[in-house]
């Protein structure tokens, strides 16, 4: 495998990781961050983007009115 192969599988592998995780906890994703989780697969997002649009989604929905 080359390196860019090498990245995208580990990518995918903390991306799978994020999912169980949740699972277990009885969580989903929302189609939102499947979504941004694919782009970062793919490497069109990197790791610290993910976490901010999952945060400020995150943030969005707390916020009190919204739905």
């Amino acid at each position: 495998m080359d390196n860019h192969n090498d990245d995208q599988a580990q990518r995918r592998a903390a991306v799978e990781s994020v999912r169980g995780s949740l699972a277990a906890e009885g969580l989903e994703t929302s189609t939102a961050y499947d979504d941004d989780a694919e782009r970062y697969v793919s490497g069109s997002l990197t790791a610290d983007e993910l976490v901010a649009r999952a945060e400020q989604r995150y943030r969005q929905q707390a916020e009190p009115g919204a739905e």
